[in-house]
């Protein structure tokens, strides 16, 4: 009885290893497969300028026309593409982790799902981009033209967008908790349900921007031009909007619990259902708002008298 509990034992270990084996040499038979060797290589050789899924890390490409090019799922990272040009590829899935993109030329690339963590987009133009669902923690992106660019569930988080020109952009879902967005330009941008916690908007630009039901939660909005935004279902418990234009904003149904509206502007601006205890409102002004249903308990208002 014990033999035969010994020999099942070294059967199982056998077929154990066997198929861990046919594994490690599928694995090991797919990298190093002739045809992925042949596209790398020509790729390299400026033969083509497609090479999906290649490991091109540390590559130079330089000053390389890939206008159009295949690249989803390669890894690029470290590569060199000092004067690259890569409108209207594809890099959908890429690893551009830490890659140097300064100042290039990606209109209408195809960066969604990428990993683009630690990388620098400073002054790129990324007008028309995909990014959806792209990984740009940290990244920089100070100065870049995101005009029309798709953002939607892209994660930012920590990221610099200092004055980006992102109009009509689509950040709808994005994470940017605790990005540095001053002086951003996002005229027209959708920001339905971003997550904006901590984020540093000061002098930003949104007008008739779509932020409802975004989180603002301690978010700084100091002298931003809020036009005609809609707010609605806004989260902006703490948040600083002293000195900001709210003129004909819509902010029914917001929660700015404790927030600090000094010298705000919220004339015709619409304030229906809105919670807005213990905010600050001394020298703001609310020339034809509509306030049914508004909460003001604990607030100071305009004329710094607190309201019961």
């Amino acid at each position: 009885m014990r033999e035969n509990k010994i020999v099942n034992s070294f059967h199982y270990l056998i077929s154990f290893c066997m198929i861990r084996l046919c594994i490690a040499l599928t694995t090991l038979c797919a990298d190093t497969s002739p045809a992925a060797a042949q596209d790398r290589e020509a790729f390299l050789s400026k033969q083509t300028i497609h090479c999906p899924r290649c490991a091109l890390g540390g590559a130079n490409l330089e000053r390389r026309d890939l206008t159009g090019a295949d690249l989803s799922g390669a890894d690029l990272r470290d590569a060199k593409l000092s004067r690259t040009i890569l409108r209207n590829a594809n890099l959908s899935g890429a690893n551009l982790s830490e890659t140097n993109l300064k100042r290039r030329d990606l209109t209408g690339v195809n960066l969604s799902g990428a990993k683009l963590t630690g990388a620098s987009f400073h002054r790129a133009t990324l007008r028309g981009a995909n990014l959806s669902g792209a990984d740009l923690t940290e990244a920089n992106l100070n100065l870049a033209v995101l005009t029309a660019a798709n953002l939607q569930r892209a994660v930012l988080k920590e990221a610099l967008l200092y004055q980006i020109d992102a109009g009509g952009a689509d950040l709808s879902g994005a994470d940017l908790r605790a990005a540095l967005m001053g002086g951003a330009r996002l005229i027209n941008a959708t920001l339905i349900g971003a997550d904006l916690t901590f984020v540093d908007l000061g002098e930003a630009r949104l007008t008739n921007a779509n932020l409802r039901n975004a989180t603002l939660i301690e978010t700084n909005l100091r002298s931003a031009t809020l036009l005609r935004a809609n707010m609605s279902g806004i989260k902006g418990e703490g948040a600083n909007f002293i000195q900001a234009a709210l003129r004909g904003a819509n902010l029914a149904n917001a929660v700015l619990r404790g927030s600090d509206l000094y010298q705000a502007d919220l004339s015709d601006a619409d304030l229906s259902d809105a919670d807005l205890r213990s905010v600050r409102l001394s020298a703001a002004k609310l020339f034809n708002t509509k306030q049914a249903g508004t909460n003001f308990q604990g607030a100071t208002m305009p004329d710094n008298s607190v309201h019961p």
